[in-house]
């Protein structure tokens, strides 16, 4: 998966870089092909912001803007939120299990 990584107020460290592809291989084992990622990290004084777009079959899934006091919490955010975005999105290609 291609992902892309964008700052502001924030520099983006080989650390962060790390911690964001980790985050974002997870996602993969829902069997659908993520293509590529886009995340935006920003700094506002003492809040920390994440929002990202998945790249899904042709489809873009946008995750609503993550906040913590944390970088590393509101990516953990960012990504749980994505993760539940692309459920949703496998469960109304391949149907609800009954």
């Amino acid at each position: 998966m291609i992902h892309t990584l964008n700052g502001d107020n924030v520099e983006i460290t080989d650390a962060l870089r790390d911690l964001v592809g980790e985050k974002l291989a997870r996602l993969n084992t829902f069997g659908t092909e993520t293509t590529s990622a886009q995340v935006s990290l920003k700094s506002n004084g003492s809040e920390q912001t994440a929002s990202g777009t998945l790249r899904v079959d042709g489809q873009d899934l946008t995750a609503i803007t993550a906040t913590a006091p944390d970088m590393h919490a509101a990516i953990d955010s960012l990504v749980d939120k994505l993760s539940a975005q692309l459920r949703r999105h496998t469960q109304r290609q391949h149907g609800r299990p009954r």
